[in-house]
Formats: C-alpha cells, sequence, structure tokens
C-alpha cells in the first residue's frame, strides 16, 4: 500500500514536472527568437558590408584572417562565432516552430543552446498546462514517474526479501 502511494506521488511530481515542458518550449523559442533578432542585424550588416566590397560572406571572413594585426584577427574570429550562432539558432528556430506538438520534445533536446536554456529557466514561471500537448506531457511523466518509483520500490522489496531468507512478512 505505501509504495503505491510513493510510486502515485512521484507519478503526480514527475507528470506536473513533466507538464511544464510545452510553457518552457514557448519561452525558449521566444528567447532565441529574440537572441536571433539580434545576430541577424549583425549578419545582414557584415553581408551588405562584403557585399560592398564584392566579397562573399566567406570571403569576408577571409580578410580578417591576413597577415598583419592581431586586432582584425581577433575581430574576425568574433565575427565568425556570431555568424555560425546565427545560422544554428536560426535552423533551432525553425525546427521548433515548424515541429508537430508531439515532436517538439525530441527537437528542443536536439537543438538545446545551454545559454539560451539558461537564461529561460532564471525568468521561467511555471503554468497550468491546458493543451493537450500539455495533458499528454502530464500524462508520460505521471506514468514514467510511476514506473520508475515501482521499479526502485520493487527492487528494494526483493533485497529485503533475499536477506530475510524466505518470504516477506
Amino acid at each position: 500500500m505505501v509504495g503505491r502511494l510513493f510510486a502515485i506521488a512521484v507519478g503526480v511530481v514527475c507528470g506536473l514536472a513533466l507538464a511544464q515542458f510545452p510553457e518552457f518550449a514557448q519561452q525558449y523559442s521566444q528567447r532565441l527568437g529574440g537572441r536571433l533578432d539580434e545576430l541577424r542585424g549583425f549578419v545582414q550588416r557584415f553581408d551588405a558590408d562584403a557585399a560592398r566590397a564584392g566579397l562573399t560572406r566567406a570571403e569576408g571572413l577571409a580578410e580578417f584572417v591576413r597577415p598583419g594585426s592581431a586586432f582584425l584577427r581577433d575581430r574576425g574570429a568574433d565575427a565568425a562565432v556570431m555568424i555560425r550562432r546565427f545560422e544554428a539558432f536560426d535552423a533551432a528556430k525553425t525546427a521548433l516552430d515548424t515541429a508537430a506538438p508531439f515532436e517538439r520534445l525530441a527537437v528542443f533536446l536536439r537543438t538545446y543552446d545551454r545559454e539560451v536554456g539558461q537564461a529561460t529557466y532564471a525568468d521561467f514561471r511555471p503554468a497550468v498546462p491546458v493543451t493537450a500537448e500539455g495533458a499528454v506531457h502530464a500524462g508520460a511523466g505521471f506514468l514514467g514517474g510511476v514506473l520508475a518509483a515501482s521499479l526502485i520500490f520493487g527492487l528494494g522489496r526483493g533485497r529485503r526479501r533475499s536477506r530475510s531468507g524466505g518470504a516477506p512478512a
């Protein structure tokens, strides 16, 4: 009886936790979009400057590594990092925005950016799930929690049986 109650309690906690995913993913996507907008301006200005000089983006970046100034070399490395981040954020945002509701968790895990995730978590406020996606995540979390707690509780009972040498009391 206590084991079942424990498993249900763990299931409820896990269900509530996993039910928060859709809201967290939505807030993560908004924050990702803000970062993407900021980087888009940088990349557009860089591309425009390169085009005015008759260069592609790659040729513009290559200009920074020519022998001469360590400052220009460092600025070029920073520009390359920002362009790669822009491209990664753009791909992640597109993938999140176009994923079906029940694919979103897999896409989120595949495209997760730690810095954006930590910033999202710092401002995150739990919300009650009122969508089908939230309900499914809550149900999956509940079932996963019950299963995990049952396995853990069951393993503990099995050890007690083998130590006492007989059937449980």
